[in-house]
């Protein structure tokens, strides 16, 4: 038994390359032996290392939602202008402005206590329980409780329960697609020789945690756990980056605090003004509150999440589920989309896809039907030289190459049940070590002999073989095909099943990892709509080529960048950059490489968005400025770092997600449109009413009854637009383009200036005339909601006319602008709601006054909508070159 050594966390966590020495040098590092620790050392290191657990996220408290709603300019500017309210006196004023701030908070709060991501679920890709031998004896403990130096043990069907050094193995083969992102099992060998500097995924002598045993069994030393293992590292990067924000909150965030600072340069030299003309302080106070309340946007929180809501049912119905609302729009805008290969591109299973004949006759796929005849032959040998098993339904199980060949034969008219009868006689089952496989069948007088394997193994069991197929089967392998060679005897002579020689040379079988049929449309639907795709794997660079170009992706050799190209550049970032802009395809990357290849296209000025499904691709996810993982083939960790998910893996449902975030941001641009341009003529026409020596046009109150109840009815079912249908035809919005660029407001100035201009006339006219200050008030408030109502129906679209645009192209606009209508009414001829608002029926000459000024108000909107489309960039007509 070796001396027992105190144990090294600093060591065992370290720069250690456990992989690269013997297990029995590892064991004698951690001060093991051969039969694991005793369960007391194993409890005593449990109580000073703590458990083999990843750390919990903490989860924020309700509470805490809450108060992080307020965090905003804002909400700032209207907490003060509550206060001042309050402090004079006008208690009805106050408790509306107190009242849009709770309502923003409380709709803040539920919907980000919906949105939180748990990383928690990196502790379910550990099993529940471990296999260990502790002092001798074999027993079970909870994977919480294994320890590094435990001796673990392993068989198919396992999760690995921690970092492991293999000691022994026998045919071990471990499923690692979520770890590494290859489609295929990987063998792993305990007496490999190892580089130091191997990384994870490439170890042979080494099992991760959070993989999964696909047959073989092993034994191995513990030497991570918990999160010092690969996955914790992982975690650990996921933990650290900090999640980019979608393009939407940017652009919000932005236009706050842009609409804050205009709104105290406003009010500071307009207080000074009336202070120096000796205006009383209290009045001054409530013409800077009303101005406040009139540049704020009150309802804009509300209108933002009834649209991003909207475009969240939307894009479920086509099978995206949105996690977070602010992405509903960020897809629409991204210019990249870095999507991972192995199960979000392709169909994460080995399949058949090129058969190379002895006599050089190829045939790929779509040939299986036609050529049944011709394939006969190698198609049932690869179905007898077969360990997979047939299940109760049907379905083949067992090793991804053997499903493959069964499908494959099945594909070929091969019957296999019957053929699965066949008598069997002792023969030579796959092992790593010997590359091939053989069995023996009885049939008839004779024993036939089949074999399969790797192409240099089964080759020499043959006779001569015609070198020009031997160079085309060297070109497939070349391509990314992992290439079986199949071989039989003839029955005629018998031949040594254990040891075969003088075989007849069949054929070469080409196995990849198909791409999903829908996914080259999809992509060339993204180019049209101005977005790049880059395919990021952890696949060999000759199998990811071969795929790019199968997706449909104009790529060359020389923009396929590997992760050992990315390594040696790690201390270059400049050419680091500049490899990474220049790559198309990234093949054998590393989960931080991936990162890095996210950062550094979004430090480029690109929007990304990033596809995946593995736990390798979480933290990617997390850093991208939209995350998409795979609802159905992803991970727990991928689908809770994402912001968007896929119900049904459809990579062609992300072309669906872009249209309807292109749409939605379209809803939320004019949703801001409306309200700014309905706050700009409020705004003059306080500034004209001061300038000019008028009466104030507006109440507090009545500025939040126009901001929330009448336009708050109507501009949030402007959220439910549906778009124009060109929306894919569209070139992607410059990532630094705000939301009111000079279309925007070019849009909004003219028809305020309008209604400014005339709403001033009617404040002049009546104030000529002697009418109250109350009556005045009233007039100006009716001008201003029928202003509202044939705005929003004239910005239904940017583009179309009013007369040109459907008339139920949005009903429930339409209902919006009759609740909006009717609420005024209403508060107009109810007394009671009228004593709050400061309303009452007005004269017929007022009506036909107000009438005429939203005739002119239409006018001027429409014309502006005409000039401003000459300014936009063409829509991209069907055919025009994809982006590359």
């Amino acid at each position: 038994m070796n001396v027992e050594r105190p144990f090294d966390v600093a060591a065992a966590n370290g720069p250690v390359a456990w992989h690269a020495m013997p297990a029995i040098d590892v064991a004698a590092r951690l001060g093991t032996t051969e039969d694991g620790l005793h369960p007391r050392d194993a409890a005593a290191r449990l109580a000073r290392d703590g458990r083999n657990a990843l750390a919990r996220s903490p989860t924020p408290s309700p509470v805490l939602l809450f108060v992080r709603q307020f965090n905003s300019p804002l909400i700032y500017l209207l907490i003060a202008a509550a206060a001042i309210s309050l402090g004079l006196g006008h208690r009805t004023d106050a408790a509306f402005i107190g009242v849009v701030l709770v309502i923003n908070a409380a709709i803040g709060t539920f919907q980000e206590g919906r949105a939180a991501a748990s990383l928690d679920a990196l502790r379910g890709m550990i099993g529940h329980t471990a296999t260990v031998r502790r002092g001798g004896v074999r027993g079970v403990v909870d994977v919480r409780d294994v320890v590094v130096g435990d001796v673990a043990l392993l068989e198919s069907g396992m999760a690995v329960p921690a970092d492991m050094r293999l000691s022994s193995s026998t045919g071990l083969r471990v499923d690692q697609s979520t770890f590494s992102g290859e489609s295929r099992t990987v063998a792993k060998d305990a007496d490999a020789v190892v580089a130091e500097h191997t990384p994870p995924a490439d170890r042979a002598t080494m099992v991760l945690a959070g993989t999964m045993i696909d047959q073989g069994r092993a034994v191995g030393i513990v030497v991570a756990t918990g999160a010092d293992t690969a996955l914790g590292a992982i975690d650990a990067s996921m933990r650290s980056t900090r999640a980019t924000p979608p393009p939407l909150s940017l652009r919000l965030d932005r236009l706050a605090r842009q609409i804050s600072i205009a709104t105290i340069a406003l009010i500071i030299p307009f207080a000074v003004i009336l202070l120096l003309q000796g205006r009383p302080g209290d009045q001054i106070l409530l013409l800077a509150v009303a101005l406040a309340v009139s540049a704020i946007p009150e309802g804009l929180s509300i209108a933002v999440t009834v649209a991003l809501a909207a475009g969240t049912r939307r894009m479920a119905a086509r099978n995206v589920i949105v996690r977070s609302l602010p992405a509903v729009e960020g897809l629409g805008a991204c210019t990249i989309i870095a999507s991972d290969k192995t199960g979000t591109l392709t169909r994460n299973i080995l399949s058949v896809e090129r058969v190379l004949l002895a006599d050089g006759s190829a045939f790929d796929r779509s040939d299986w039907s036609s050529h049944t005849d011709v394939l006969a032959a190698i198609a049932r040998a690869s179905a007898l030289c077969n360990e997979a098993s047939i299940g109760a339904d049907g379905a083949p199980l067992g090793d991804t190459v053997d499903v493959a060949l069964l499908r494959f034969a099945a594909d070929c008219g091969v019957d296999l049940p019957a053929l699965r009868t066949a008598a069997r006689q002792p023969a030579l089952p796959y092992e790593p070590a010997n590359k091939f496989s053989t069995v023996a069948i009885d049939e008839g007088q004779g024993r036939y002999v089949f074999a399969k394997g790797a192409p240099e193994v089964v080759r020499p069991m043959c006779g001569p073989i015609d070198a020009a197929a031997i160079a085309t089967a060297s070109a497939m392998a070349g391509d990314g095909y992992r290439i079986i060679a199949v071989a039989a005897s003839d029955g005629a002579t018998t031949i040594d099943a254990m040891n075969p020689t003088g075989l007849v040379f069949l054929g070469w079988i080409g196995l990849i990892d198909p791409v999903r049929p829908e996914v080259p449309a999809a992509i060339a639907s993204c180019a049209r709509a101005g977005i790049g795709v880059r395919m990021v794997t952890g696949d060999h660079p000759g199998t990811a080529l071969t795929i790019a170009r199968g997706l449909g992706l104009s790529v060359d050799a020389a923009q396929v960048v590997t992760g050992a190209q990315m390594s040696a550049l790690s201390d270059a970032p400049a050419d680091l950059a500049a490899l990474v802009l220049g790559g198309r395809v990234f093949a054998r990357i590393e989960p931080v490489q991936k990162l890095e290849i996210v950062r550094i296209l979004a430090a480029s000025g690109e929007l990304v968005a990033v596809t995946g499904d593995g736990v390798n691709d979480a933290p990617a996810l997390r850093a991208a400025h939209i995350g998409v993982a795979m609802g159905v083939g992803g991970t727990d960790v991928a689908r809770d770092a994402a912001d968007l998910v896929l119900a049904d893996d459809n990579f062609a449902s992300i072309v669906a997600g872009v249209e309807e975030g292109r749409i939605t941001y379209a809803n939320v641009r004019r949703i801001v449109i409306i309200l700014l341009a309905t706050g700009i003529a409020e705004i003059g026409m306080f500034l004209g009413s001061v300038a000019l020596g008028l009466p104030m046009p507006l109440t507090a109150v009545q500025l939040l009854w126009l901001n929330l109840v009448t336009n708050g009815a109507q501009d949030v079912m402007l959220g439910f637009g549906r778009g124009e249908g060109d929306e894919l035809r569209r070139p992607p919005r410059r990532p630094d383009e705000p939301i009111l660029d000079r279309s925007a407001i070019a849009l909004m100035i003219p028809p305020a200036i309008v209604m400014t201009g005339l709403a001033l006339i009617l404040v002049d006219g009546m104030h000529r005339q002697g009418a109250p200050l109350a009556a005045i008030q009233n007039a100006v408030l009716l001008m201003t909601v029928l202003f509202q109502n044939v705005y929003v129906l004239c910005m239904r679209s940017e583009r179309r006319s009013i007369l040109r645009e459907p008339p139920f192209s949005n009903p429930w606009l339409l209902l919006g602008v009759g609740v909006a209508l009717s609420l005024h009414l209403l508060a107009m001829f109810w007394p009671a709601l009228g004593r709050v608002v400061g309303t009452a029926p007005v004269s017929v000459a007022t009506l036909w006054f107000c009438l005429g000024a939203t005739a002119t108000t239409v006018v001027v909107t429409e014309v502006t909508k005409h000039v401003v489309a000459r300014w936009r960039r063409p829509v991209r007509p069907a055919g025009a070159p994809d982006r590359s």
